[in-house]
């Protein structure tokens, strides 16, 4: 029988509904139980995820007496999708080539020994990389939070998932650990999340707050750029400059073992600039009037605060050679275009840890919390739909 009811009977002061749309959310609520850090569950940004995903998405929404207290994303990931950074057969395989300690415990335990085994998977909590979550207001308890991972599990088993995941749960998240953990969930690290704190002087601030070893390391490294005749500029994400961006995207990609395509990556970006305006912009980095490498920044304003997120980054790599473009393209540029903004916080995202950390960042654990899951006999996948269900 099917978890969900649909049609009016399904009308109570307590359920969790599906709206079928990312451009349906602000008009449901969503907005309500968005924080300043919720970005990347804006409904603006899942529009975009909604285009890029190349997958179904689900946008479940907990309601009380009318009124939205809680909110969930949820995405389908099989072998299709490429976003493998957030795909729970890749993040388990990573960390058992880096023998983290639980990989094995949740390989043995969830996926029977074959990562292959975690797929398909309904990922929850916002694909984007880093601080996976529910949303709340203020108003949300534990049966509101509760009642939501009912209704994605019950989904998840409809459509004939073999595990629910939450891919890059933050540490400090300890009302979702806690709820994951009661419910029979398995971890592994995934990551470690960073951010740094903008100092209102940009870049010259953040250099002189330096060690003095690492102050000249910096003025050696932007020395460099300037006498191999590279200048970097921060500056609005336009149509005209997708093309060569999606040659630099794809060739990170490419690098770290990502399917990419240069005109994939190139289409990708131009649905970011369509979408997103004025609250994407790129750091560009020209050589003799060639772009050899770029740095993606999305602006936030939520709650009165304007924070940066670090979204995507490429480099032509024979241009590049042995040239420090890495930190100009994603953090100095931006940090001084950043404070000029007014913003307070740059989110540096996943990866590279140590390197930011050396960098002043501040990084937190992220963890990939797995449910495996008993399957509702004949489910087939079906994509999403508009329903409703009870609680």
């Amino acid at each position: 029988m099917s978890p969900y009811t649909e049609g009016p009977d399904a009308q109570g002061p307590d359920v969790v509904r599906a709206v079928p749309e990312a451009a349906g959310l602000e008009a449901a609520g969503w907005n309500s139980l968005l924080g300043a850090e919720d970005f990347f569950q804006t409904p603006r940004w899942l529009a975009v995820q909604e285009v890029n995903s190349g997958t179904a998405m689900d946008f479940l929404l907990r309601e009380r007496g009318g009124t939205p207290v809680a909110g969930l994303v949820t995405a389908w990931a099989d072998t299709s999708v490429a976003w493998l950074l957030a795909r729970p057969d890749a993040m388990l395989r990573r960390a058992l080539e880096q023998e983290v300690p639980e990989a094995a415990g949740v390989l043995r335990d969830v996926a029977g020994g074959d990562p292959d085994r975690l797929l398909p998977s309904l990922v929850c909590g916002g694909r984007h990389l880093g601080r996976t979550r529910t949303l709340a207001s203020p108003d949300a308890t534990a049966d509101d939070l509760s009642a939501l991972l009912d209704s994605a599990e019950a989904m998840a088993a409809e459509r004939g998932a073999a595990t629910v995941c939450f891919p890059h749960v933050d540490v400090r998240d300890t009302s979702l650990t806690g709820l994951l953990e009661s419910r029979g969930y398995r971890h592994h690290p995934s990551d470690h999340y960073a951010w740094l704190d903008i100092p209102s002087g940009g870049f010259e601030q953040f250099v002189e707050e330096m060690s003095a070893h690492r102050r000249r390391r910096v003025r050696l490294e932007r020395r460099a750029l300037t006498e191999a005749g590279v200048e970097v500029n921060v500056e609005p994400l336009t149509q005209a400059l997708c093309p060569r961006l999606g040659q630099l995207d794809a060739n990170l990609l490419r690098k770290y073992g990502n399917p990419a395509s240069d005109e994939g990556s190139a289409r990708m970006i131009g649905r970011i600039a369509e979408i997103m305006g004025d609250d994407v912009l790129v750091s560009v980095a020209r050589q003799r009037g060639s772009i050899i490498g770029f740095g993606m920044v999305l602006r936030s304003r939520a709650r009165g605060e304007e924070q940066w997120y670090g979204h995507r980054a490429g480099f032509d790599y024979e241009a590049q050679g042995k040239l420090p473009l890495y930190y100009d393209v994603l953090y100095y540029q931006v940090l001084d275009a950043a404070a000029k903004e007014g913003a307070t916080v740059l989110h540096a995202g996943i990866g590279s840890v140590k390197a930011k950390l050396a960098r002043g960042c501040q990084a937190s654990e992220q963890r990939s919390y797995l449910l495996p899951v008993h399957r509702t006999e004949g489910a087939g996948g079906a994509p999403a739909d508009d329903r409703e269900t009870t609680t």
